[in-house]
């Protein structure tokens, strides 16, 4: 809880340094997407799963030239029999906008994050001579800072609405994984 506390303490000072510099909210949005997560199994091997997500997010507009400040919140949830994994993410991203003409304009970036990851294991019963053995669930949380790691696109379809697409690489220490984000923002006037 102390690093929850630690990490959006930091989200809103940095807000608040851009906010001094005459940033402000740009554009708000969210998406849906894709998610794939490889687990640390403690023993040399790894579990792959893979699910949904969804998020939301602020464009806060430039801190520098090209540079835009862009936290988010996600959610998601990925599963493979008997385990399910789902995360709860807050993170805060600055993208670096490629400067080119027309309606499409990609951008990299990178960001800090900070991840409150839930696993959950389903326990099969056994039934032995007409006698129920076992079953359940067993359940583990665990927090974690990550490196967002993001590159992606921004289609503006009207002076209102942009479309947006974004594969992220997050480095978690032992729970690492790829999203791919499809989304729009709505800019606000």
């Amino acid at each position: 809880m102390k690093k929850f506390l630690g990490v959006l303490v930091l989200l809103l000072g940095v807000a608040s340094l851009g906010f001094g510099q005459g940033l402000g909210f740009k554009g708000v949005g969210g998406g849906l997407g894709f998610i794939t997560a490889s687990m640390d199994n403690g023993n040399g091997t790894s579990s792959s799963l893979s699910g949904f997500l969804i998020g939301a997010h602020a464009d806060l507009g430039e801190i520098t030239k090209d540079i835009s400040l862009v936290p988010d919140i996600t959610y998601w949830s990925a599963s493979k029999d008997p385990l399910k994994l789902s995360d709860f993410s807050i993170n805060a991203n600055a993208h670096y906008n490629i400067a080119v003409q027309g309606q499409f304009k990609p951008y990299v970036g990178a960001g800090l994050g900070y991840n409150s990851f839930t696993s959950t294991v389903t326990i099969p019963s056994v039934t032995v001579f007409g006698f129920t053995v076992g079953g359940g669930t067993a359940s583990a949380s665990a927090s974690r800072l990550g490196i967002n790691l993001l590159a992606g696109a921004n289609y503006k379809l009207n002076d209102m609405l942009t479309l947006l697409v974004e594969p992220r690489y997050v480095l978690a220490s032992d729970f690492n994984h790829f999203t791919v984000k499809v989304g729009v923002t709505y800019a606000l006037k």
